[in-house]
């Protein structure tokens, strides 16, 4: 009687686990396919994002220029910094595209220095593929600063389809969670 009401007990168990798991598999396609079919809006949300951040993080540094046992040149330069990046959280806000451009600028800038470090990188295996390694990320680094909008939709493009795979995985997950214990539950009932 004990194994049966820890089966009922792992059945209701798994009907919640596979609904949650449709929901954020479904939720999760939405979104990709809703990002691949209004990319500037999605972009115009990363920027809003991305501005609320720099708001949080500028205001943070500010404060922090005020603590106890911070010289004046440290304050000094926490104050300035802080309010710089204030600043680029405002214009990230009050101008989107400007926003997508600066973290399409800041993408491509790392690509180009990760490109320029991995020439340099002591390479125990291939040196080779680490060359072409860094040439790559050299070219899409100089192609996203100077082409941002091509950075930036392809940032969009590679989110979107990770959501995507993201959530056929996940309704996938749903739609068989539960049938493989319940089978061998089954089987071993029968025996």
């Amino acid at each position: 009687m004990a194994l049966q009401d820890d089966v009922v007990t792992d059945v209701g168990g798994d009907r919640r686990l596979r609904t949650a798991l449709l929901i954020v598999g479904i939720v999760a396609v939405l979104v990709g396919v809703a990002s691949l079919v209004l990319p500037h809006a999605t972009l115009f949300a990363v920027a809003w994002v991305f501005g609320i951040y720099l708001l949080v993080s500028g205001l943070s540094m500010i404060v922090r220029a005020f603590a106890r046992g911070i010289g004046t040149g440290r304050r000094i330069g926490l104050v300035v910094l802080g309010a710089l990046i204030l600043a680029g959280g405002i214009v990230a806000l009050v101008a989107p595209p400007v926003g997508v451009r600066w973290i399409a600028f800041v993408i491509g800038f790392a690509w180009l220095v990760e490109g320029i470090t991995l020439l340099y990188a002591p390479t125990p295996t291939n040196r080779a593929l680490t060359i072409g390694a860094a040439v790559l990320s050299i070219v899409i680094g100089v192609l996203v600063i100077n082409l941002p909008s091509i950075g930036a939709a392809l940032a969009v493009v590679a989110i979107a389809g990770f959501l995507i795979l993201f959530g056929i995985v996940q309704i996938a997950l749903g739609v068989t969670v539960g049938r493989t214990d319940r089978s061998a539950t089954a089987a071993g009932r029968a025996a």
